[in-house]
């Protein structure tokens, strides 16, 4: 056994962490004699815990297509944005919302829009104005 090895054995019989450390040691020898190889049991696998259960996140909202995707989309009278850059998805609580899709030369659509808990698909073209 390397000497340093030896060295961190007895410093660790020394400091009671071994059960064969209560009894004094007084040389190298004493202490390996004293050392006995026991047989180390595998951890105890942690208790089984009921699997808990994983809640997804369900967006909900308005699921826009918009002819032209140029239109600016209101909802309850806040700008949310132009239809190109919303994507397909627009994200709104459960409930009742107002939506306007407006563009500049073109008839503004609004309707009363009720949202679920699944994204409630609208489909809007706007017809030009005389």
């Amino acid at each position: 056994m390397p000497p340093h090895t030896r060295r961190l054995l007895i410093a660790a019989l020394m400091t009671g962490t071994c059960a064969c450390a209560r009894h004094p040691v007084s040389r190298d020898g004493d202490a390996l004699a004293l050392l006995r190889v026991e047989a180390i049991r595998p951890p105890m696998p942690a208790p089984v815990r009921a699997a808990a259960r994983v809640e997804r996140a369900t967006t909900t909202g308005l699921r826009l297509d918009v002819m032209p995707d140029r239109a600016r989309i209101f909802v309850d009278g806040r700008a949310m944005g132009l239809a190109r850059h919303l994507g397909t998805l627009l994200p709104l609580a459960p409930g009742v919302h107002q939506v306007s899709v407006r563009l500049e030369g073109h008839a503004t659509w609004r309707a009363e829009v009720l949202v679920g808990d699944r994204p409630e698909p609208i489909q809007v073209t706007l017809t030009a104005s005389p």
